[in-house]
């Protein structure tokens, strides 16, 4: 009885090694804007947007390193890797937003800069030579092996920017205002102020341009 028992218990170790060695996999939010035939944009997480609005979705997420496949013959159609930061839209409309007519009289709008870090992420900015980042490197010991007992280091690296043309300056600007509303909806209690001032700022240079899609207000009369 003794020599069945523990066979048996031999079996389930074996069963329950390989779940025991696989790795957890990486978890990931995806968040939906969806923006109504008026031009209202609403963010959610985790719900898609209703029949008929215009989808776009952010994948939040880490993709854990995994040892490179085998090499495989090419296989036609193979959808797009998962592009994670981004809004990309799904579906729905693509209602574009305009000026508005009464604003051409306004200025243009400040000059902006697409930038590219050494990453590969890109970004408007509103200079042409943004500081310097640190890269962070490894340290390694006599042997080769990452050793953190010897410090940190990093190597300086620049962004590269290029200035956006005057014909792509309000799209640029819409979509910095994307971008920030984005941050300030889903900011937490410690950075909410500061993501309100990065919003109400991008938003007044929008209104005080030519980009504005609405009818500036007339003059206060004194």
């Amino acid at each position: 009885m003794r020599l069945r028992r523990s066979a048996c218990l031999l079996w389930l170790c074996a069963l329950a090694a390989p779940a025991l060695a696989a790795p957890a996999l990486a978890q990931e939010t995806v968040f939906y804007k969806c923006t109504d035939a008026q031009g209202r944009v609403s963010m959610q997480n985790g719900t898609p947007c209703a029949p008929g609005q215009r989808q776009e979705i952010r994948r939040v997420g880490e993709v854990r390193a995994v040892p490179a496949p085998p090499p495989k013959p090419p296989v036609p159609d193979v959808p797009a890797p998962v592009q994670y930061g981004e809004f990309v839209q799904v579906g729905g409309p693509r209602p574009q937003r305009t000026p508005a007519p009464e604003a051409a009289g306004l200025p243009p709008p400040p000059a902006l800069y697409q930038c590219r870090t050494w990453e590969g992420d890109t970004y408007y900015g509103e200079t042409a030579s943004p500081p310097a980042r640190c890269a962070p490197l490894q340290v390694v010991g006599i042997d080769g092996r990452p050793d953190p007992g010897l410090g940190a280091a990093c190597e300086v690296k620049h962004d590269d920017c290029a200035a956006v043309p005057d014909a792509q300056l309000c799209a640029a600007w819409y979509r910095r205002l994307d971008d920030a509303e984005f941050r300030l909806r889903y900011a937490g209690d410690d950075t909410r102020r500061a993501r309100q001032a990065e919003f109400d700022a991008i938003d007044a240079r929008i209104k005080a341009s030519r980009c504005s899609t609405t009818a500036p207000a007339p003059p206060a009369v004194p």
